[in-house]
């Protein structure tokens, strides 16, 4: 991987319905000289309606995501479904996580389990997150969305190259 030149950053629509509250997002991204990205973030959200939470990724291009995990605030973790079906019950999601594919990307979902304060962290992989071009590889990656139906009261993110400098001077 060359030096990457800057690292944009513009904010992917996490969708909601009903009464939420996201206190935090805190998003860490590690960049990997194959141009791989592992993506972790952590949610902190009071969800008092809905059955799930689903954030979508869309305009990917060669991009794919996969390796999906998400845990709750004790540490367990969801069981993976490849092939999520949004019309789920509210019981049969709890403790489980997965894609709904869609024309436009994936949506990367799971089940609230309950209502009531709750932090997710939720990780996976995404190949192709770095793009070269003649003299800089460089990222460009839609992570929280400015409109979203609950914007969340902070957000963070990092950003680290393994094995790699960053170079964001323009």
């Amino acid at each position: 991987m060359k030096r990457i030149l800057a690292a944009a950053l513009a904010f992917a629509n996490a969708v909601f319905a009903g009464d939420w509250d996201i206190h935090d997002i805190s998003v860490n991204v590690r960049l990997y000289k194959d141009g791989s990205a592992v993506v972790k973030e952590i949610w902190d959200l009071t969800a008092e309606s809905g059955t799930e939470v689903y954030v979508p990724r869309e305009n990917l291009g060669g991009s794919e995501i996969s390796d999906l995990s998400v845990m709750d605030e004790e540490g367990v973790p969801f069981k993976f479904e490849e092939e999520w079906d949004v019309d789920w019950s509210f019981k049969h999601k709890a403790g489980m996580c997965g894609f709904n594919r869609t024309s436009s990307g994936v949506e990367l979902c799971w089940g609230l389990g309950s209502y009531g304060h709750h932090q997710y962290t939720v990780q996976y992989l995404m190949t192709n997150a770095v793009r070269s071009l003649n003299y800089y590889d460089y990222l460009h990656l839609q992570l929280v969305n400015d409109e979203m139906d609950f914007p969340p009261a902070h957000v963070k993110v990092s950003i680290e190259a393994v094995d790699s400098p960053l170079d964001t001077s323009w």
